[in-house]
């Protein structure tokens, strides 16, 4: 089975997918999209022209969750969801809030790096704000121990740290220091030491660097 992963090194979205295939020890390819994603020749490949794309003996796939699934239902070992279906769904809406408040709420930032953010105090302070409100709410949504759903990690688990990292790297860049809750912290740092895990937010965190150095 030939499988090419198609994505940005500074995407969380990518680091979701990426964890997947490493923590089932598949083997691929991975290449950013031709021509850049959005591009004709990236939307050639993978139609909706966003990234993390997947192509599966030349099937094209699209949507980190709907990749991840894929993923999971061809190789089931070892798990990335949780076998009961209520755990299932607690695991669906755990990557949902991810995808909608988290890392919708870092993304929003990245529009302040790039301008003269100083001038604009008030953006930044609401901007980091959301983080922290969707931080706070994420609070009340898990009780790791160490993860979500007790000793076992899922997607969910997994998907957070690099959000989290990209979250601290784009606060701190703007002067406002991001400090998650201690539980949600710890809960991050146990899913970090799994090595999928780690393999991304190394690169995650190296391509960050190089995108905020760009408008220092």
């Amino acid at each position: 089975m030939e499988i090419v992963l198609y994505g940005i090194p500074v995407s969380v979205f990518v680091a979701k997918a990426r964890i997947a295939l490493d923590f089932k020890g598949l083997e691929y390819d991975e290449v950013e999209p031709p021509g850049g994603y959005g591009s004709a020749a990236y939307r050639a490949i993978v139609p909706a022209g966003s990234v993390p794309g997947l192509t599966l003996d030349g099937a094209s796939f699209h949507g980190s969750n709907a990749i991840v699934e894929l993923i999971e239902e061809l190789h089931p070992d070892p798990p990335l969801l949780p076998a009961a279906p209520h755990a299932r769904a607690l695991t669906r809406a755990l990557l949902d809030f991810h995808d909608n408040r988290l890392e919708a709420a870092a993304r929003a930032l990245f529009p302040l790096v790039k301008r003269e953010w100083r001038e604009e105090p008030d953006a930044v302070i609401a901007g980091v704000a959301a983080i922290e409100s969707a931080l706070a709410r994420l609070e009340d949504l898990v009780r790791p121990r160490p993860f979500h759903l007790e000793e076992t990690p899922t997607i969910a688990d997994m998907a957070y740290p690099a959000s989290i990292q990209m979250a601290e790297m784009l606060a701190a860049e703007l002067e406002r220091p991001l400090s998650p809750p201690p539980m949600i912290d710890e809960w991050r740092r146990a899913a970090a030491e799994i090595p999928a895990v780690a393999r991304s937010l190394g690169i995650a965190g190296e391509a960050m660097e190089l995108w905020l150095a760009q408008f220092r």
